[in-house]
C-alpha cells in the first residue's frame, strides 16, 4: 500500500489524523478521495470538528466544500425520488423497503452524510413485482431498451428489474424482489427478510432490519460488484456496524441472520477488511466462521488491489490488471452456477461480434 492511500485510511479511521497532512501530502488524499466517492463524508467528518477544520490548510477546505455542496445535491435529489414515488404512484398494499444509499439517508445516518448516491434502490417481496413494475410504468417510468435474452437474464436469474429512468427525473431506480441473484450462491431467506422489515416514520417506505442492511452490503460488495474501486462500500459497512451493533446480543443476531442468508463468508470478509483497514470494532466472538486459507489467501491478493482508489494519472500495473481479470471471473461465477456461465458468456460473446465487425468497418 503507498502512503497516499495509507494517509487516506487513517484519516478514515481517525479524523484527527488529518492534523499531521501537509499540503503536499493532501494532493493525492484528496484525488483518491474523490476516486473512491469519500470527499463528501470526509469532509463532513471534518467540519464536525471546528478546531480541525480551521486548521486544514484554505485549499483543502475549497475542495471538501465542494464535495460537501454536491453530496447536498445528490441527496436532495434522492429525497426529491423518494417523495414523487409515494402512494399515488406506487401500490399503497405493497410494502417498499429503501436499500442501500436511499436507506440510509431516510434513516439519517451519520456516515450517510456527505454521501455521494447514483440512484434508488426498492425493495418489494416477490408476489408485488408486477403490480410495482406496472404502476412505475404508468407514472412514466420506463426501462433502457434490452434484447430478449437481457429481459429474460433480468426476470429469471437476477434479483432485480432492468434499471428504470423517468425523463426529467436525476436518478434511476432498481426495483428488487430479494437482495442477492436467484441463480447466485449466496441466497437470501425471503421469509426472514421481510419478517423483519421496519416502517419508516413519516413515510410510506420501510426498512431492512439493521443486521440485515449490514448482510445486504456485505453480499453487495463481495458477490454483485466486480471489486473494482469500493472502499466507499466498506465504509458504508463500517458505518452500519457502528450504528447498529450495541452488544454481544446484536453480534449474535448478525451471525444467524448472515448464515440464514447464506451469507456468513460474505460477511467474514466485511469484518476482516473492515477491522484491518478501518478499525471497526469487532468482538471476538462476533466472527462468522472464517473461509478456508486458500480461499482468504487469494482474496488478501486480490481485494486490495482492486477496492482501494488508484489515482486517474498512475496506470495499474501487472498485478493489478491480473487481479481485476480474477475479480471479474469471480463475480460471474458466484452469481451463476457452471453451466449457465458459460452459456451466458457464450451469448455475450456472440452478441459482440457484429458490433466489433461495425467498428471495424468504421474504423477502416
Amino acid at each position: 500500500m503507498n502512503a497516499a492511500l495509507d494517509r487516506l485510511l487513517r484519516v478514515l479511521r481517525d479524523r484527527a489524523a488529518a492534523r499531521a497532512l501537509s499540503l503536499a501530502d493532501w494532493d493525492p488524499v484528496l484525488r483518491l478521495g474523490r476516486q473512491a466517492r469519500l470527499l463528501g463524508l470526509l469532509g463532513h467528518r471534518l467540519a464536525s470538528d471546528e478546531a480541525l477544520w480551521s486548521a486544514l490548510p484554505p485549499e483543502v477546505r475549497g475542495h471538501f466544500r465542494s464535495a460537501i455542496n454536491y453530496s447536498a445535491f445528490r441527496s436532495q435529489a434522492v429525497r426529491m425520488e423518494l417523495r414523487a414515488l409515494d402512494p399515488p404512484v406506487l401500490p399503497a398494499e405493497a410494502r417498499v423497503v429503501l436499500l442501500k444509499g436511499a436507506a440510509y439517508l431516510a434513516q439519517g445516518l451519520e456516515f450517510a452524510r456527505g454521501r455521494m448516491p447514483n440512484d434508488v434502490d426498492l425493495l418489494v417481496a416477490r408476489a408485488d413485482l408486477d403490480a410495482a413494475e406496472a404502476a412505475l410504468r404508468a407514472a412514466g417510468w420506463g426501462a433502457e431498451d434490452v434484447d430478449a435474452y437481457d429481459e429474460r437474464y433480468y426476470r429469471e436469474w437476477s434479483h432485480e428489474l432492468p434499471p428504470m429512468r423517468k425523463p426529467g427525473h436525476a436518478l434511476e431506480l432498481d426495483l428488487h424482489h430479494t437482495i442477492a441473484p436467484v441463480t447466485s450462491r449466496t441466497r437470501a431467506d425471503d421469509a426472514l427478510l421481510f419478517a423483519g422489515i421496519a416502517p419508516l416514520a413519516g413515510t410510506r417506505f420501510w426498512v431492512l432490519h439493521p443486521c440485515d442492511q449490514i448482510v445486504h452490503a456485505a453480499i453487495h460488495l463481495f458477490q454483485d460488484t466486480e471489486l473494482d474501486g469500493r472502499l466507499r462500500d466498506l465504509v458504508d459497512i463500517d458505518g452500519l456496524i457502528r450504528h447498529h451493533l450495541r452488544g454481544e446480543a446484536d453480534w449474535g443476531e448478525l451471525r444467524e441472520r448472515a448464515r440464514r442468508h447464506r451469507a456468513s463468508r460474505m460477511l467474514w470478509y466485511a469484518l476482516h477488511y473492515c477491522a484491518s483497514w478501518l478499525g471497526t470494532p469487532v468482538p471476538a466472538a462476533g466472527w462468522p466462521e472464517a473461509p478456508p486459507e486458500p480461499a482468504r489467501r487469494a482474496m488478501d491478493w486480490i481485494f486490495p488491489r482492486t477496492c482501494l482508489p488508484r489515482l486517474p494519472d498512475a496506470a495499474p500495473g501487472l498485478g493489478h490488471r491480473l487481479a481485476g481479470q480474477v475479480a471479474q471471473l469471480r463475480y460471474h461465477r458466484l452469481r451463476m452456477p457452471a453451466g449457465l456461465l458459460m452459456r451466458h458468456l457464450a451469448h455475450k460473446a456472440w452478441a459482440a461480434v457484429p458490433t466489433r465487425r461495425s467498428s471495424a468497418g468504421v474504423d477502416a
